[in-house]
């Protein structure tokens, strides 16, 4: 956990090491993703965002199909036009 990266605050960074299992997924995100509004205003938001993702890994579909789920979504939430930047990346880790 760290500052976002390029916003010139000089916190410190504390590096963290995990250990992946076969089957675990990386996630990056920009906030674009999670602050994408509804007609009313109301963000897409972390929490259904990490619903979504646990959602779909549970239904054991594949990284692609998640990711072309969770573009759709995300769209369909904002209206098909996006704002501002909206970026994913997932990796799964196979060993």
């Amino acid at each position: 956990p760290s500052p976002p990266m390029g916003t010139g605050l000089d916190l410190p960074v504390v590096v963290c090491h995990e250990q992946l299992e076969p089957g675990d997924r990386l996630v990056m995100y920009t906030d674009g993703i999670t602050e994408a509004r509804d007609s009313e205003g109301r963000q897409f938001g972390l929490e259904h965002f990490l619903d979504f993702l646990v959602r779909h890994h549970a239904d054991d579909l594949p990284v692609a199909e998640t990711m072309r789920r969770l573009i759709h979504a995300v769209l369909r939430h904002h209206r098909g036009r996006l704002d501002d930047d909206a970026t994913v990346l997932i990796c799964e880790w196979h060993g």
